[in-house]
């Protein structure tokens, strides 16, 4: 698995055709994960993500975004880091 950093990920959100982002917020839990829909402002949520990579810490849990350009899901893990998924 490939990290991803900051300019990587800006670029990624960049390509998504709204102004708001809608993500889900994954959150593991002894019966299985809790998942819960979210949304920011394309400006919020870079503030969010840069401020989880320099912290090393991501309020509330894991983040899953869908970028369609490319198929594929960014994540965004609890402790700042980030990778793409496939999106099966």
């Amino acid at each position: 698995m490939e990290y991803l950093n900051k300019d990587d990920i800006f670029e990624l959100i960049d390509s998504l055709s709204s102004d708001v982002v809608s993500f889900d917020r994954v959150r593991p839990h002894n019966k299985g994960e809790i998942r819960k829909s979210a949304s920011m402002d394309r400006r919020e949520l870079k503030e969010f993500i840069a401020g989880a990579i320099e912290e090393e810490h991501q309020p509330g849990g894991n983040i899953e975004i869908f970028i369609p350009l490319i198929n594929k899901i960014l994540v965004g893990q609890h402790d700042g880091v980030y990778w793409l998924e496939s999106n099966n």
